[in-house]
């Protein structure tokens, strides 16, 4: 046993030199790779993530937010053996098709919020959101407005890692050193209740002061400019932002008013991760497009898509000029093996009934992170909805006051979380503890989440106290 134990910690050690010798980590510093702990994934199973050193860990991350179904799902495995048998690949270019893309349609159009009536696909939520952006152009300059083609983000959104969804990110750190936003891409305020502004102490408030800021820019910029205004229902990278109460349907009415599109970013709140089978219908967002991605396929294949409303449809397709052609897409899009794992996705989430369970579970946790944790001199703001949860922590708890050191303190709180053996995710500017499991996770996995960050946190108020960074 002794010695199985040292050939597998020889192997794992050799993985990581590799790693570290050849791999360039999405990010993470490049300078700090060489000495940074590299964890091989091996295996997983449910919400169990085993790494070569056969420590296993709780994923209350869901990975990227993506494991909707949780890992191992055999009928998903057989779903993809079963069509790379039968056809591995084609393209979707031109008039060639599969009928597992064009069944998936069909099925995500009857899933969408009402209004949908075409879907494109891809391979990211990047490559959907930068669809997104040529659907809005060609849709304007289709109608003859030109001049109508600036797209306002919010600020703490991420909307992808390209170099046009890195611009509609509002994440500063993504822009910084890659020369973005590219023009033509503005940025609101976020609708960050826990960070508002001292004067404003209502939620209503709130909604008044963040659609005031949003109708300044439209009339600064000038509404024959502004196409579209895109938004995550509920932010996840950068915060896991739950909008004020009316928040969207305030929004609605201001893009109504000024004839601008509403793209709903669904890539991490779509496919039961609030509840619902999209957080869009719930929040009276009535988008015009919708991206989509993650809980598509839970993450066992590469594959997105953009839905595309009759209202935005109607124009693409009435237009019979001798540059009707779309010259957009992937070699990827719409591939039949990425279309066959959403199927099976799909089956086992309606089967076991999955954004119910998430709603039901989710609940459960929020209630008990808030009776465990609600009143901790660390913890800021404990929000979400369904599984989708941020536990966010305070330099000065009292006057909602960040850590003037979030890096250094969001640093303790991923370690300690690491050292618990619980995967979670971060928010960039944020000391932030994201939770969004598996949409299997039970009570019982609730409970284990609640101990193990409990246990984290007494660590993290260590170390604060130690650094004398507490306020």
């Amino acid at each position: 046993m002794v010695t199985k134990i040292h050939e597998a910690g020889a192997a794992a050690s050799a993985l990581e030199q590799l790693d570290r010798a050849d791999v360039l980590h999405g990010f993470s510093a490049p300078c700090a790779q060489a000495s940074n702990e590299v964890v091989v994934v091996r295996e997983a199973k449910g919400m169990r993530v085993i790494d070569e050193r056969g420590r296993e860990f709780l994923d209350a991350g869901g990975g990227l937010w993506c494991m909707n179904v949780g890992y191992g799902r055999p009928s998903i495995a057989a779903a993809a053996a079963a069509q790379m048998e039968k056809l591995p690949y084609f393209h979707s270019f031109g008039n060639f098709s599969n009928e597992p893309m064009i069944r998936l349609s069909e099925r995500l159009l009857k899933l969408a919020p009402a209004g949908m009536a075409r879907v494109v696909f891809a391979s990211s939520g990047s490559e959907a959101n930068d669809t997104q952006i040529k659907i809005i152009r060609r849709y304007n300059n289709l109608l003859g407005r030109p001049l109508k083609k600036k797209i306002i983000a919010r600020l703490s959104s991420y909307h992808g890692s390209t170099v046009a969804g890195a611009s509609l990110s509002g994440l500063p750190m993504m822009h910084k050193t890659f020369d973005l936003p590219i023009p033509g891409i503005l940025h609101t305020l976020a609708a960050d209740y826990h960070r508002r502004p001292v004067d404003v102490t209502t939620p209503e408030a709130y909604t008044r002061h963040l659609i005031n800021a949003l109708v300044q820019m439209i009339e600064k910029e000038g509404p024959e400019t502004i196409a579209a205004f895109i938004a995550e229902p509920v932010t996840g990278t950068g915060g896991v932002l739950v909008p004020p109460p009316g928040y969207f349907t305030a929004i609605r009415q201001v893009l109504e008013h000024y004839d601008i599109l509403m793209v709903a970013d669904e890539v991490i709140t779509g496919f039961g991760r609030t509840g619902n089978w999209f957080a869009s219908p719930g929040l009276d967002i009535k988008p015009d497009l919708i991206s989509i991605a993650k809980g598509l396929t839970s993450g066992y294949f590469p594959m997105s898509g953009c839905l595309i409303s009759s209202k935005v449809a109607d124009v693409l397709y009435a237009d019979k000029s001798a540059d009707a052609m779309f010259a957009h897409g992937f070699t990827w899009s719409g591939h039949p093996v990425g279309a066959a794992v959403a199927h099976a996705n799909l089956d086992l989430m309606e089967a076991e009934d999955l954004p119910g369970n998430a709603a039901t579970v989710g609940d459960y946790l929020l209630s008990r992170l808030l009776e465990a944790f609600g009143e901790h001199p660390l913890v800021g703001e404990i929000r979400g909805r369904g599984l989708l949860i941020g536990v966010e922590l305070d330099g000065d708890r009292g006057a909602r006051r960040p850590f003037a050191d979030t890096h250094r303190v969001g640093g303790f709180l991923s370690r300690a979380c690491f050292e618990e053996r619980l995967l979670v995710r971060g928010g960039h500017g944020r000391v932030l503890a994201a939770f969004a499991p598996p949409l299997l996770a039970t009570r019982a996995d609730a409970d284990e989440i609640v101990t193990r960050f409990g246990r984290a946190l007494d660590r993290v108020s260590t170390n604060v106290e130690a650094a004398g960074l507490a306020a």
